[in-house]
């Protein structure tokens, strides 16, 4: 009976020690992280909804840029995170001598899947704003008549990502991840005339390597 009594207590300490080095683990994965990603841009053909000189119901094209995103916030365990996110988007306009520049500042929710390998799969998005920013280098719209300077508007935004991470270690991953980028309809003054530029949703892809840090 006394042999069993041992035994017993020495399983009951057993599982206490492991349940104490489990919540001690789960509270070590716990706490803020950091990271950036860097990557090719591509805007889908946007509506052109106005433009001094030309009419309506024609598109935008875009070329290939660039997009750098700079993001932060909490750890809560293995496979939640939320933060927040700032980004650059720069891509030129094609037919004109302009660029149209976009800067999120997105709220981030993300979920993980931990498992046994060190290649974590990741989905993720949120709600924000975007700062949408267009540059027009003399564009000559006929009648000796150019278009020149820049404007900036505020909009809505959200967006959606999905990647993978390979864990370096326990704090530090590098990847890849895809994101989709969506702002609401943009217009931008135009003095000395009665229309202004004003184009419609702009819808951004971009494909990056990415870094992630946590403490």
């Amino acid at each position: 009976m006394k042999t069993n009594f041992t035994l017993t207590g020495c399983s009951a300490l057993t599982i206490a020690c492991t349940l104490i080095s489990s919540v001690a683990s789960a509270e070590e994965r716990q706490g803020p992280y950091f990271g950036g990603d860097l990557g090719a841009s591509l805007i889908d053909d946007t509506d052109l909804r106005e433009f001094p000189g030309a009419g309506s119901g024609n598109d935008v094209e875009f070329d290939t840029g660039v997009r750098l995103g700079l993001y932060g916030g909490w750890k809560f365990n293995e496979w939640f995170r939320a933060g927040g996110e700032f980004g650059f988007i720069a891509n030129s306009i094609k037919g004109t001598d302009g660029a149209l520049y976009q800067y999120p500042f997105m709220a981030v929710v993300e979920f993980r899947l931990p498992n046994r390998s060190p290649i974590v799969p990741f989905i993720g998005g949120g709600p924000g704003f975007c700062t949408s920013i267009i540059s027009i280098d003399d564009d000559n719209i006929g009648d000796g008549d150019f278009v020149d300077g820049s404007g900036s508007d505020a909009v809505f935004a959200w967006q959606a990502y999905a990647g993978l991470r390979y864990k370096i270690d326990e704090n530090i991953s590098v990847g890849v991840v895809y994101k989709y980028f969506e702002a609401d309809s943009s217009s931008w003054e135009v003095h000395d005339t009665s229309q202004d530029i004003r184009f419609g949703r702009i819808r951004t892809h971009a494909i990056s390597a990415s870094f992630s840090m946590g403490f």
